[in-house]
Parts: structure tokens; sequence; C-alpha cells
């Protein structure tokens, strides 16, 4: 073999080894135009800013049914309703986006004849045309509850009255309920609007309830864990999957496809097309039946890569992937086992929190585990994943778990656990219907363990 044939013989079988490892070259551009599609599906992947009416269970769902049992106890840990940006956010968004906004706008007009179907359609162009960033939004009013997140509460109490109305009708009753709220103005509103739902207007002044500092333990554990901070710290380092997918060609692609489909020579920073995304997935949730103007700089498949971006740091914060996740929510795990083991005290808890607490008690649970571990470079086999932070924990994301008497003689205690009012499934029970004694063997390590000891390890 002569020295050019080898050559060209390395170089082929190189490239060969290499390719199974590339991605796919994502598609720029989709000919897609936000403003017509009534569907609008990808809604529903707006990660932990996805509005809770989309993903929520249905109300004609009879999952909450269990044959010849009735409900005995409730237990809920919610997440806030929607709220509105945070200090950080409400300071860098406006000038961002306007900036952004003047120069899509002038590649569109300068150079509509030649983008051809490279560009955003007329109707999405003049939503842009259109926006402005509202100057009620200041940081007076930083992460503060939105009337839509006050409806998310009010509606999923009223839900769930109707759903275990043995147990969550009637007046209120000291005896009876129990709820707590971390210390923010978005989760004691968050209290307020689900306290309305259950017991009518304005009455949450007169039920007592304050944070305190043993309450965050219960329902922030994150905050009092420095494991928990060192692990966050690895998911900004260069070796982080996270950090390996924002240089993957996947991603690199999607910020020029995205760019290209706005008119730009050049690619925009991640830090700008962050902008939009955030500016898209809070206007969306904050205006149910209107179109973001944001959203429209998006097709359906950039979506699911800014989405996967998303639930990369997730899944190695408050996952699977974390070291510290597993028994973080010992606190709120003991409280829930305790509450269902009990035949006196209250019949009904409901604790209001944050995406994060969310997000490490289904891992406690044992919950939406997937088989293989989300990377950098299993983007495309994992579209189907278990762990999905728009269906975990989006606004309002809640998981409640309901105790059942039951006639059956061998076990006639039952339990129900459900996730966004849809019953989460185990292969341990039938159905998602689990004996109660097969609760407490799955979980004995948090009815035993010192939680004070084994929380944060």
């Amino acid at each position: 073999m002569t020295d050019i044939h080898l050559f060209i013989f390395t170089i082929v079988m190189i490239v060969s080894a290499v390719q199974p490892f590339q991605f796919k070259s994502s598609r720029c551009c989709e000919d897609y135009c936000y403003s017509l599609d009534q569907d609008r599906s990808q809604s529903k992947h707006y990660g932990t800013k996805t509005a809770y009416e989309v993903i929520r269970g249905p109300e004609s769902s009879q999952e909450h049914v269990v044959p010849n049992c009735s409900p005995s106890k409730f237990w809920l840990l919610a997440r806030h309703g929607t709220r509105l940006p945070g200090k950080k956010d409400i300071e860098s968004l406006p000038p961002v986006l306007n900036g952004l906004r003047e120069s899509i706008l002038a590649n569109y007009d300068t150079r509509y004849k030649r983008f051809k179907r490279e560009h955003l359609c007329p109707e999405d162009v003049g939503l842009l045309r259109n926006w402005q960033w509202d100057r009620n939004i200041t940081v007076a009013y930083e992460s503060v509850l939105t009337d839509q997140g006050w409806d998310d509460l009010k509606l999923l109490a009223m839900r769930e009255k109707d759903r275990f109305f043995e147990i969550l009708s009637g007046p209120y009753d000291e005896q009876r309920y129990l709820f707590k709220h971390t210390n923010s103005q978005r989760t004691e509103a968050s209290f307020k609007a689900f306290v309305e739902g259950l017991f009518g207007n304005e009455l949450y002044d007169s039920i007592p309830t304050k944070p305190d500092s043993s309450d965050d333990v219960l329902l922030k554990p994150y905050d009092f864990c420095p494991a928990y901070d060192a692990n966050e710290d690895k998911i900004s380092e260069p070796d982080s999957e996270l950090s390996k997918f924002l240089r993957s060609p996947l991603y690199i692609n999607t910020l020029a496809d995205i760019s290209t489909r706005l008119g730009f020579r050049q690619s925009l920073s991640s830090e700008q097309v962050e902008a939009m995304w955030n500016a898209c997935r809070f206007e969306q949730a904050w205006n149910l039946q209107l179109p973001s103007p944001w959203c429209s700089v998006f097709t359906k498949g950039q979506v699911q890569v800014m989405e996967y971006k998303e639930d990369l740091n997730y899944y190695y914060q408050n996952g699977y992937g974390s070291e510290v996740g597993s028994d973080l929510s010992c606190h709120a795990m003991a409280d829930m086992l305790k509450h269902l083991g009990r035949v006196d005290g209250e019949q009904v808890i409901a604790y209001f929190t944050h995406d994060s607490a969310i997000q490490l008690f289904l891992v406690a649970l044992g919950a939406m585990e997937d088989r293989e571990a989300l990377r950098a470079d299993n983007y495309y086999a994992m579209e189907d994943r278990n762990f999905r932070s728009s269906e975990l924990a989006p606004f309002a994301a809640n998981i409640a778990v309901v105790r059942y008497e039951c006639e059956d003689s061998e076990e006639p205690e039952k339990v129900m656990f459900f996730l966004n009012e849809k019953s989460l499934k185990f292969d341990w029970c039938t159905e998602g219907i689990c004996d109660w004694s097969e609760v407490i063997r799955r979980y004995e390590r948090f009815i035993d363990g010192d939680c004070a000891e084994m929380y944060c390890r």
C-alpha cells in the first residue's frame, strides 16, 4: 500500500469511527409560524417556567377513585404558582430584549427578500413590532405571585376538594388542617390562594400559619446543606455534562439556526438566546391565551433543545445525577410518612415551597427515574425521558399523597401518589394503588433514620 493510499485509508477509518458519536445537525430553518399554530405543543416544554394549566391532569380523570375505599388522609407539597421574574432578570431583560427586537425588525425590513423561508413569518414579526416591556414589572415586585399564579393554586384546591370531598369539604378546623409555607411572598400568597379555593374568599387571614426557621429544613433543605452547594458548583465546571452540552455541535448549531432565522449573519450569544427564552416562558405563563412574541423566535425543535439544557442542569442539581439528592428530602419524607401513619392528628397537611423541593422529593420517592442517565451526548436517546423539568416542576407543581381506608381484609390501608394531578406509577404498586405496608417497607429508612444526620451527607 502506497503512502497516499495509507493516508486516505486512515482518514476514512477515523471519520467512520467518529461518525456514530456525532450529533444530528439541527434543521435550519423550519417553515414554522408561531402565530398561525393553533396547537403550540411546545408550550409544554418550557422547563420550570411551564404554565401549570398545560401540564396538569384532566378534571375528568377518575384515577383517584379506589374501589371499596375512601380517603382518610391528605398530604400535599406544592410549588408556588406563576410568578414575576427575579431582580436579576428584571434589571437585565428589558435592555437586552429591546436591542434584539430592534435588530430583528431591522433585519426583516432590510433583508426580507433574501431571507426566503429563513425568516419569521409576517404575523410573528407583527407580534415583535407590538411588543414592549411591561413598565409595571419593576424590582419592587421581583418574584411576586401573579394573578395567574393565584388562580393556579386556587383552582387546584377546588379540584382537589371535588376529588377528595370526604376530607376536604366543610369549614376550616384547626384540628383537621395544617398549612405551612416558606418565608417568601410567592409561597405565602400561594397558600392563601389554596385556602381560598378550599374555604371561600379571604378566609385565609383567619387561618394561622407563619414560617419559622425550623420549617426551612423541611421545605428548603438545600439552603442548609454545604454538600448541595458544592454539588451545584460542579455543574458549572468544564467537565460537567451541562458544560459539555453547551460546547456540543447540537447546541452550537441550535444557536446558529435561531440566529439565522432571525436574520443575523453571526450567531447570537448563549446569553442573548437565554434572554429571549426566559421572556417567552414568563410571558406565556402569565397570559395563557395570548401568544408571546418571544416564543415565536423558537421552532418546536429548538424548544426541545433548550428544555434539555435546563434538564441537564436540574438532573445533576436536584435529580438522580446529584450525589446528595436521594436523602435531602428526608424531613419531608418523614413528615409525610408520619402523617399518613397516624390515626389521630390532622387529616390534611399542605406545604408551599419551591421547584427544587419538588424535584428532590420525587427523587426520594424513586419516581420518574430513567434507565439511562441524562448526558451531553445522548439527547436523541433521551427524547422520551421521564426526568423532564417541564413535567416534574412547572409553576404550581404539586405532589399529593392520599391514604385510603378500604374493605380489603388483608390490606385495608392503601396509598396513592399524585404528581400534578396525575397518579404516579410504581412497579411495586397496582395501577398506582400501593399497599400501606409496602410503602412503609420501601421508605423505612426515612421512618427509622435520623434526618438530622442523613439528610445532607
